[in-house]
Parts: C-alpha cells; sequence; structure tokens
C-alpha cells in the first residue's frame, strides 16, 4: 500500500513514541495510585509544553493550552475572544474547523464575517485585508496553508497588518506545523506572529488523534473567556475559573496518553530538524508536480511550485468523478488518497472544483520517491 494521505493522518507514530506509550501503559496508567497519577500528568503536560513551546520558537510553556485538536482549539479561540457587534476577517480557503463557528455565530446576530477572496490557486494578497477592516473589527482567522490547494499563505505580511491594526489573530497550523519551519522573520523574540496559533497532534505532529492544542499571547489570553469550564484541580474554593495560565482554558482530566504522544513525538521532530523534513516533503512535491505536467488527462490545482506549498497537491482526473478515481487508485493500485469537499467547500468554491471536490495527494516523512513514481504511474492509467 501506498499511503498519500498525511494531511488528515499520519499513518505511524515515530518508534521511541511507540515505544514510550507503551511503557506508560504498563507502568503508570494501569498501576498507579491516582494522586500519582496526577502528579505524573503534570510532568508530562510541562515536558510536551517544553516541546510545543520550542517548536513554535516561545519561551514560556505556561502559554501553551492543551485540547483535543485543532478543532476544539479554534472553537475556543473564537467564541472565547469575540463580542456581540464584533466584524471577523478570514480567508476564503478555511477549513470548517473555522467557517462553521463564525457562521453559527453570524446566523445568531453575534458578528459580522468578510471571507478575503484568494486567487483559484489559493494565494491571498495581503493588501485586501486592509481594504476589508473596519472600525469594529475584531479578528483575523487564516489558515498557514490550505487543506486542499496547499498553498502556503503570507503569514507574515498578512497578520503583521493585524497587528498594525490593533487586531486579534489566528492562525491555524493543522497543515504546517512540524512540517514547515517558522523563521526568525516569522516570529520575533518575544512575540509571537499570531496572538493564537492552533496545531493538532495526529498530522504532521505524528502523535495521536485527541491530542492538540493552542499557544496563546498575553493580551489574548486576558482577553479571551473561557468556553469551557469546571475543574482544573487548582483554586478549587472558588466558582469562577482560574484566571492564569494554563488553568484558565483546561478544565477536566487531560488526554494524558495523547499529551505524552505530542511530547515525545515533537521531540522527535526537533531532534530531526524542521527544515530537513520541509526538505524531504518539498523535494517530494516537486517530483510529483512535474510528473503531473507529462499526465495530459490530469489537471492540478494550487500554485504547482513546491517552494510555495506544502506537500499536498489536488487534481481532477478527465472523464472521472473525484470519488471515482480515488476508488480506482486505491483497489487497482493500493494507493490510498482522500477525495470530495475535504470538509473545506469554500476552497473549493475558491478554486472552481465545487461540488465534485478532488482527489487530494498528501505526502509525508514516510513516503519516498519509489512511492510517487507509483503514484504518478498509476494516474497515467486511470
Amino acid at each position: 500500500m501506498i499511503y498519500a494521505n498525511y494531511a488528515a493522518t499520519s499513518p505511524a507514530l515515530p518508534p521511541a513514541a511507540v515505544k514510550e506509550l507503551c511503557g506508560y501503559l504498563a507502568d503508570v496508567h494501569l498501576n498507579a495510585a491516582r494522586n500519582f497519577e496526577g502528579l505524573e500528568a503534570g510532568a508530562t503536560a510541562l515536558r510536551a509544553r517544553k516541546a510545543v513551546a520550542k517548536l513554535f520558537n516561545m519561551k514560556d510553556p505556561l502559554k501553551v493550552i492543551f485540547t483535543s485538536g485543532a478543532t476544539a482549539s479554534l472553537n475556543m479561540a473564537i467564541n472565547g475572544l469575540v463580542r456581540r457587534g464584533d466584524h471577523v476577517l478570514a480567508t476564503s480557503v478555511e477549513h470548517n474547523a473555522v467557517s462553521r463557528p463564525v457562521e453559527a455565530l453570524r446566523k445568531n446576530g453575534v458578528i459580522e464575517i468578510d471571507w478575503l477572496q484568494c486567487a483559484p490557486d489559493g494565494s491571498l494578497d495581503p493588501c485586501i485585508i486592509r481594504k476589508a477592516i473596519k472600525k469594529n473589527t475584531r479578528l483575523l482567522i487564516m489558515s498557514h496553508a490550505s487543506n486542499v490547494l496547499g498553498t502556503i499563505l503570507p503569514i507574515k505580511e498578512c497578520l503583521g497588518i493585524a497587528r498594525e491594526y490593533g487586531l486579534f489573530s489566528i492562525l491555524d497550523t493543522a497543515q504546517t506545523a512540524g512540517v514547515l519551519p517558522f523563521t526568525a522573520d516569522d516570529c520575533p523574540e518575544n512575540k509571537n506572529i499570531a496572538d493564537i496559533i492552533t496545531f493538532t497532534g495526529h498530522k504532521g505532529l505524528c502523535a495521536l488523534a485527541g491530542a492538540g492544542g493552542f499557544v496563546i499571547t498575553d493580551s489574548a489570553s486576558q482577553e479571551m473567556r473561557p468556553w469551557i469550564t469546571g475543574g482544573t484541580g487548582s483554586v478549587s474554593q472558588s466558582l469562577d475559573m482560574p484566571d492564569f495560565l494554563p488553568d484558565k482554558f483546561e478544565p477536566g482530566t487531560q488526554n494524558t496518553i495523547g499529551i505524552l504522544s505530542l511530547a515525545v513525538s515533537i521531540e522527535d521532530i526537533l531532534r530531526t530538524g524542521v527544515d530537513k523534513i520541509r526538505e524531504h516533503e518539498r523535494h517530494l512535491t516537486e517530483r510529483f508536480m512535474s510528473g503531473l505536467r507529462e499526465i495530459k488527462k490530469i489537471k492540478p490545482y494550487g500554485t504547482l511550485d513546491a517552494g510555495r506549498s506544502v506537500a499536498l497537491v489536488s487534481l481532477t482526473v478527465q472523464g472521472r468523478g473525484a470519488g471515482d478515481a480515488a476508488r480506482r487508485l486505491f483497489e487497482k493500485h493500493g494507493i490510498v488518497t482522500r477525495s470530495g469537499l475535504h470538509c473545506s467547500p469554500m476552497a473549493h468554491k475558491t478554486a472552481g472544483t465545487y461540488p465534485d471536490g478532488t482527489v487530494r495527494f498528501s505526502f509525508g516523512r514516510g513516503t519516498t520517491e519509489e512511492d510517487i513514481d507509483a503514484a504518478l504511474k498509476a494516474l497515467a492509467l486511470l
């Protein structure tokens, strides 16, 4: 089998993560008394916070908040930051994890929303942000890279404009965390590029599903209201949530084994080097894009420039629906892709591939040149 669906889920944890998770289950989780288990969970969480903070170039690990993933993080951030009467900006290539919560707020009369129109290849001109800002604009939400088109958005310029106008900003790194470096220019020392950066564990971070979170600035944490409340093990005498991090946004019993998987996997990524992972994926994407140019029945979408894209290519096959093409790739050639709208109908409308969608190939650390060549050969035979 050739796995080409990394944009949805990484297929395997690093061996070091598997070994440590098995040890945790055997030695701690099943046998420990609850008080000891709580201490162990706190130590595990701190280890993971330090790994995430290093990945995102942050100094304070207590500003790392753990949730069940990017969807929960985005809902918490959006609902916690906006106020009635606010105006929100988001791009036209956002995942439903963004578009559905903001649309619900719009329908309930809480906010106004304007969608920043990307080009058909998924690129965005930062200048349109200035034109869209109103007196009541409070928040800019944007993906680092589209999960449909792969296009990397100009976050330095866009989020710089948000800072210039005093807007809060949320950056969704579901497709980029662990596979795309944040440069020193993107993340100035002591200053996040965005007020909130959301991430999920089961894609580029190669951790377990059900573990993710967000990192947050002081100013955003002061303004953001807890969207979920409950026990934290701290300030238990108060009926209000604690006002300090990370407790303010982490109620209830945490997914310790998922958080441990984040710690171990991110440590492995940092040892390998995000730059090295990026170069591997860029090379594979370039090889795939180059090969597609020789197959006339295939129409790829996005920038078709591996330097401006994550390791993801959406395409259509002349004479075949996306679902049919993906099924044939799997049944005849053992190639796992993803077809349809990819939980991002707005991105497909932007690209002109709505409503049938596309076949999406996405690659990762385990993909080889032989996999790419086999995928190209299979596409030529469709």
